[in-house]
């Protein structure tokens, strides 16, 4: 065979599988004749080979430490968290912090930077085409971005503030900020990188699962393979097999997923870069009182100075009040907001002046100038109480004075100008001299300073903003000397601040939402329909018998949906689609492919539980575990198991089967659901129906809970009896003529039941065509041996000694011994008992008249018994409650008295110690001492009478029970 005539799929050990000289041939032959055939697209595990292909001058122990940094978690959380404070760390200075904490955020900045460096270089050795790819062009964006975060860059972006040209510098200084702030956008790309390394991180890891198990399973199920055709196609399936691993993406949809999120990544940052330059701020639109209140004062000051008057000086002083209380930076902690109910004050400004005085180069000239521009105590008073009358009256002066100052603020506004405040950033040595109403932190009802702010420094550049006046002010003028007013801006900061947080959740959940939104369609269509089926393929594979509850889960969520769907009103937007023809009704009840599919899973696992029962359930479990092959193996070797064994004969079966003939399946049906419902109801198992015969078994897991199955067992086979004789379904058949002519007129459906404990094996039975999953042991036989005695002691339910002897106290003492016996199959005697009943008291149910049992109706019913069945497994339940508390068993144990009891155990005992004469007159005593022969009296009568009353000499008080006895 030549290899070069076909190229081996390249998966785990296909090398190991090749000869050298086959290897070496099929080379020659490729190259040679040029038929070697290539894959159009390389499989998954052919692309993690290329991956591994690095330079030759990178050693691979370098990658192979790069790549373990950059997958490691601790790794991936550190860049997760500097990710979550690059986008929000700003902001959350601005909002919670002053400016003595910058340096620690610019710390912390600086880290960030160092990280991200740090991972874009270790990924450009670790990951293929990462390097100058679109990611990796975003990742240095994003990250060069964060230097503008840092406050002395930022500082720098926002230009100087003591120009005169101080307008075009704040025209400039906005634009800086805002595109510093819409260029921070840029790093929510690490969000998508973030959610696409996760991504990826969780699909690398099923893929190497995949591959492991696939490897394993290689080397175990084809160890000594040589062959290289089946080599081939062993590998084939393997590889078709990976292919179908639930959350495995496809080629196509791992590049259609990068293109889309390429495109929508483009897309939301083109629309965030572009959008805040297509518009117009609104605070252009009028000047602002800040700089005309700046003007009026300066003109005041200059009359003042030219004239030298008191008349000017107050002037002056009033002007200067005015702005100052206009802006009264006190007025944002009032407990109440505007008077009159609107909301044209200065409560609602953002920004308050909090510095007044004068900037200059001449320090002689400066003090003189800041010594004459000091304001009056009386003038502070006088506004004080003009502002008192303002806000009492009706008039609208208090849209331009509102609000008060605090006390030690009126002593501050008539004090000398004396804070000294030089200007750290400008080189032109000018000084600052004035007055701040924040430099000292105090709390005067309701006032509260909480940061001293005795300069404008002691606030962040973007926190402050200075007003100068411009009206006939020459530029010379304004370097020698100029009135500054400083307003603090920090309200409007954190306000935009926090809308910056929001803009970022928003946009993160945008570009998520966006990047990932593509795929919602084929998950709901294709992918999570399929993890469905595998989970729920799992679920029967671990525990065969769950199939039903599945079934009941899955209808349960249909009927959810349904209902909801049902109490759903249609929009009127839908309304109007479908009657336009836009929206079909069909389109929300067409069934998809993927669903149908599902619920035939669904379906199958039932028909399999329910086929093969809990004796078939390690054969399921062992087909389903093997994927190498699609043949099934039904012969699986039997285990061992401790169980209660329970078999139920339908009384004159062959004589109703030859009356009813076609419907006799029916009949046979209507007694099984009875039996196998009570069965499954005290947590046994039905197995083997054939014909008239029922096999039911109690596998013995928990030990604990030996005792307990033992008495569900009695119990249940007490509850088959009344149920068979009170249902009315079944009391139908009393009256049919046929049954009446072969069995009189006094027949009625009966059955009679045997239990017995022991081991058994559980398997399958057959062959390859056909298998019953089933029990096989002597205690098998031993439990139809002891139901068919039922018809020698004339009862309906026989007890054998080694279930009896597991059960509880108080259930034991609801049987009655009434032979010792040995059994075809049991060498040991064994006591046999009965659980006296008579179903002869019981009365007829009434019929609930005719019903269509709908899929709903059956849902309802099986949780219901599921719940019942639950509840009767809880420790504090006891089943001999449930027997003394069961109407029908005491209507059929009325009769049997305790005196009945205790003279037929004196009967008893003298017929077991070999008395038989005195046997005999107290068993002729019990036997009609019910009003009805009983049962055991009379097989203990007939079975003594057949030696004449008198025990023989090798009489041990044990009976053979043998075939014979059975006949």
């Amino acid at each position: 065979m030549q290899l070069g005539n076909k190229v081996l799929s390249p998966v785990p050990h296909a090398p190991q599988r090749m000869h050298g000289s086959q290897a070496g041939h099929g080379h020659g032959h490729g190259h040679g004749h040029g038929r070697a055939t290539l894959r159009t697209q390389p499989t998954t595990i052919s692309k993690i080979g290329q991956r591994q292909q690095k330079p030759t001058w990178i050693h691979p122990t370098f990658l192979k430490i790069t790549r373990s940094i950059v997958e490691h978690r601790l790794f991936s959380l550190l860049t997760a968290l500097l990710t979550i404070y690059a986008l929000t760390g700003d902001d959350m200075r601005l909002i919670f912090t002053h400016q003595p904490a910058d340096p620690v955020f610019d710390g912390l900045t600086l880290l960030c930077i160092v990280v991200f460096v740090l991972e874009i270089v270790l990924c450009m050795f670790a990951k293929d085409d990462y390097f100058l790819s679109f990611f990796f062009v975003l990742d240095v964006i994003s990250t060069v971005t964060l230097v503008i975060d840092l406050t002395w860059v930022n500082d720098s972006l926002q230009g100087s503030e003591e120009d005169m040209s101080n307008d075009r510098v704040s025209g400039t200084a906005k634009i800086g900020t805002r595109t510093s702030r819409v260029v921070r956008v840029l790093r929510l790309i690490r969000i998508i990188k973030l959610y696409k390394a996760i991504y990826e991180a969780r699909q690398l890891q099923k893929k190497k699962e995949e591959i492991a198990k696939q490897a394993t399973m290689d080397t175990q199920l084809y160890p000594g393979n040589e062959d290289d055709d089946d080599s081939y196609d062993d590998m084939e399936v393997q590889q078709a097999s990976m292919t179908r691993v639930p959350g495995k993406e496809s080629r196509v949809g791992k590049k259609l997923s990068e293109k889309t999120t390429r495109r929508v990544i483009l897309l939301v940052l083109v629309m965030m870069l572009v959008l805040p330059y297509l518009k117009v701020e609104d605070a252009q639109q009028f000047p602002t009182s800040a700089g005309y209140g700046a003007d009026i004062i300066n003109e005041a000051f200059n009359q003042y100075l030219e004239s030298n008057t008191t008349e000017d000086k107050t002037k002056y002083d009033k002007a200067l009040l005015q702005y100052v209380y206009y802006h009264n930076w006190f007025t944002k902690q009032l407990p109440t907001g505007c008077p009159f109910d609107t909301s044209d004050c200065a409560v609602n400004f953002d920004s308050h002046v909090f510095w007044v005085g004068f900037v200059g180069k001449n320090q002689s000239v400066l003090l003189d100038r800041a010594s004459k521009a000091r304001v009056d105590s009386s003038s502070v008073s006088d506004m004080e109480t003009l502002v008192t009358s303002t806000m009492q009256s009706k008039s609208t002066a208090w849209i331009y004075i509102f609000g008060h100052m605090p006390a030690k603020v009126q002593t501050i506004l008539s004090l000398s100008w004396s804070n000294n405040c030089p200007l750290q950033s400008d080189s032109s040595d000018r000084k600052r001299r004035g007055i701040s109403i924040l430099e000292e932190t105090f709390t005067e009802d309701p006032w509260n300073v909480d940061y001293a702010v005795p300069c404008p420094e002691n606030l962040r550049r973007a926190e402050r903003k200075k007003y100068t006046p411009r009206l006939n002010v020459a530029s010379s003028e304004f370097e020698e000397l100029h009135f500054a007013f400083y307003f603090d801006l920090r309200p409007f900061v954190k306000q935009e601040s926090l809308f910056n947080l929001l803009t970022v959740l928003f946009v993160c959940i945008m570009l998520l939402l966006a990047s990932i939104g593509f795929a919602n369609d084929a998950n709901r269509l294709v992918l999570y329909p399929v993890e469905n089926m595998i989970a729920k393929v799992e679920t029967i594979r671990n525990n065969p018998l769950q199939a039903m509850k599945v079934a009941d889960e899955e209808f349960k969520v249909e009927e959810i949906n349904r209902a909801k769907a049902a109490k759903q009103e249609k929009s009127r937007l839908q309304v109007v689609m479908e009657w336009t023809g836009c929206s079909s009704k069909k389109d929300n009840t067409e069934i998809m492919e993927t669903v149908i599919l599902e619920k035939t899973i669904i379906k199958l696992g039932s028909l399999l539980a329910l086929g093969f029962g809990e004796a078939g359930a390690n054969i399921i479990e062992h087909n389903m575990h093997g994927v190498d092959s699609a043949c099934v193996d039904a012969m699986v070797e039997g285990t061992r198991v401790e169980c209660i064994i329970g078999a139920t004969r339908i009384r004159d079966f062959s004589t109703a089967t030859e009356v009813l003939q076609a419907k006799v399946m029916t009949f046979v049906n209507q007694i099984a659901e009875i039996v196998h419902g009570v069965v499954d109801e005290f947590h046994g198992a039905a197995n083997k129906n054939n014909g008239d015969t029922f096999l039911m078994i109690w596998r013995m897991g928990d030990i604990d809970k030996v005792s307990k199955l033992a008495d569900m067992s009695i119990l249940a086979f007490t509850r088959i009896l009344g149920a068979i004789h009170r249902t009315p379904v079944l009391a139908a058949y009393r009256g049919h003529p046929g049954l009446q002519q072969r069995l009189g007129k006094d027949c009625r459906v009966n059955l009679s039941s045997g239990l017995h404990y022991g081991w058994a094996i559980e398997g399958a039975v057959g062959s390859e065509f056909k298998i019953d999953a089933s029990y096989l042991s002597p205690n098998v036989s031993i439990a139809e041996t002891v139901e068919r005695a039922t018809q020698i002691y004339g009862v309906s339910v026989l007890v054998a000694e080694s279930v009896v002897s597991i059960c509880s106290t108080p259930m034991a003492t609801k049987c009655r011994l009434i032979d010792r016996v040995i059994i075809t199959g049991s060498v040991v005697p064994m006591d046999l008992y009965v659980i006296d009943l008579d179903y002869l008291g019981l009365t007829v149910e009434q019929p609930l008249g005719p019903q269509r049992w709908t899929t709903r109706d059956r849902f309802k019913v099986r949780q219901f018994l599921e719940n019942e069945k639950e509840q009767k497994w809880a420790d504090g339940v006891k089943m001999v409650n449930l027997f003394n508390e069961n109407a029908d068993i005491a209507s059929m144990r009325f009769r049997y008295t305790l005196e009945f009891i205790h003279v037929f155990n004196m009967g008893y005992q003298n017929y077991s110690q070999g008395e038989w004469q005195v046997a005999q007159r107290l068993l002729q005593r019990t036997r009609d001492m019910l009003g009805v022969e009983d049962g055991p009296s009379v097989a203990l009568l007939k079975f003594m009478e057949r030696t004449n009353y008198e025990a023989p000499d090798t009489w041990q008080g044990i009976r053979d029970l043998g075939h014979a006895s059975l006949s």
